[in-house]
């Protein structure tokens, strides 16, 4: 994002604010980036590379899910 980027003025219920302010501390981002991040996951925008780093994880949780099951069902499982 740039200075250059269009603003707007946005009206939200505060404590929504005030999740989005704690989100966007607990992931180290400003609340712009926080609110654009989200918006570009939830649009599932391609060519974002936040979206891309999410896509990635959600893709690797599923595979890991499948392997822990096929352990499980294997027994194979050394506990």
């Amino acid at each position: 994002m740039s200075r250059n980027d269009p603003h707007f003025r946005l009206r939200i219920p505060e404590n929504l604010k005030r999740e989005i302010e704690a989100s966007a501390h607990a992931n180290s981002r400003s609340i712009t980036a926080e609110i654009v991040t989200r918006l570009e996951t939830s649009l599932g925008m391609s060519g974002s590379h936040t979206t891309s780093l999410v896509a990635e994880i959600e893709h690797l949780r599923t595979r890991l899910a499948q392997l822990q099951r096929a352990i499980v069902e294997k027994d194979l499982d050394p506990t």
